[in-house]
């Protein structure tokens, strides 16, 4: 019996989801999309889960679209139904990613090695992104006479501004994990070695939040992006004190100036 394309496995409050088609270079198929829109809807829904986690095992991380899936489905004498094909599946796609990103948890994304196309566009729908040392990015889709068309190019700009979004999409320059790092593309790089440790550290870390916190936190980043300041500032305020005065609230609090006395002893 075949493996899933997506292995997942639920400890300590964190979903960890690992693409699991190393001899396609984790290029997600359908069944690929569905465990991770299932996972995903576990993790809307279940109190226990808090975090989803996404890596990958194998040479690439994700090395994009199927394009096994892309020659069975074209038509070659019809580019009409190839190119309504093709928007059927992107708009499931940006559907997917976009849900990702209005989830109420974290959602992290671990790259070991290549990230590229459909693969990167993914993991830009995350809320953290974590390189190891090796890893590295690239959006080839002009190199096909194409463009990035699930979302890619919107978010890699909202993230790190029209001049990066040029540099990879246009003039289709591949970046390495430093770089990434320094366009913002990526929260963190590690040492290839210390990766995986870094990555579930890191997430043991969210999952300790409280959960309403959590959603608050990230529902108002993201809309404060697309409001004006002034606005923003307003839906902060408002924010912080429906949090005021909370269980969780006072007993954080008090445990964070028990930390700050024991440190200054």
């Amino acid at each position: 019996m075949a493996e899933e394309p997506v292995l997942r496995t639920d400890r300590e409050g964190i979903i960890e989801l690992v693409l699991n088609r190393p001899d396609k270079l984790n290029a997600p198929n359908q069944r690929t999309l569905d465990i991770i829109r299932e996972s995903l809807e576990d993790l809307r829904l279940r109190d226990d889960l808090r975090v989803m986690l996404i890596r990958a095992k194998g040479r690439y991380f994700s090395a994009g679209a199927d394009l096994t899936a892309f020659q069975n489905y074209a038509d070659p004498k019809s580019g009409v139904k190839t190119r309504s094909w093709f928007r059927r599946e992107m708009g499931g796609m940006q559907t997917l990613w976009q849900e990702m990103e209005m989830v109420e948890k974290p959602i992290v994304v671990a790259h070991h090695a290549m990230c590229v196309g459909g693969g990167l566009e993914m993991s830009l729908s995350c809320d953290f992104r974590l390189a190891a040392a090796s890893a590295a990015y690239w959006f080839p889709e002009m190199k096909m006479a194409m463009v990035p068309a699930s979302g890619g190019i919107s978010r890699l700009t909202r993230l790190c501004g029209i001049h990066w979004a040029k540099w990879m999409v246009l003039a289709n320059r591949k970046v390495d994990a430093q770089r990434a790092l320094t366009m913002g593309l990526v929260h963190e790089v590690f040492p290839d070695e210390t990766f995986e440790a870094e990555v579930w550290a890191f997430c043991q870390e969210l999952a300790a939040f409280p959960p309403e916190v959590t959603a608050v936190a990230k529902m108002s980043i993201e809309m404060a992006a697309d409001l004006e300041s002034a606005n923003a500032r307003q839906l902060e305020r408002l924010v912080y004190s429906s949090l005021m005065a909370g269980e969780e609230h006072e007993e954080m609090k008090r445990q964070h100036h028990r930390n700050i006395l024991s440190s200054s002893s």
